[in-house]
């Protein structure tokens, strides 16, 4: 009878586990989806105001600044109407 008791117990706590391991692993899937959402919103930043940063120094040509733009663009950083905006704001 203890041996049953025994085998039940670890029945139960093998379904409890297996039950779990979902959840469990969609969490720490969803935590390391927000870092890394942080990072790409952190980097984007970086780049637009290391865009700015350039945009007022006179040196630059207008090539370079929509050179630096499409690689914004490409890298998905900017959507194609910021893309235009910002380059039309350029070119005038």
């Amino acid at each position: 009878m203890t041996y049953l008791v025994i085998g039940l117990c670890l029945f139960l706590l093998a379904i409890v586990v297996y039950i779990s391991a979902k959840p469990i692993s969609m969490g720490i899937e969803a935590r390391r989806n927000v870092k890394d959402t942080d990072e790409n919103i952190n980097e984007k930043n970086q780049e637009i105001s290391e865009y700015s940063d350039n945009k007022n120094n006179s040196e630059k040509s207008i090539s370079d600044e929509i050179i630096k733009l499409n690689n914004l663009k490409k890298k998905g950083l900017l959507s194609d109407e910021e893309y235009q905006k910002a380059k039309d704001k350029i070119l005038n």
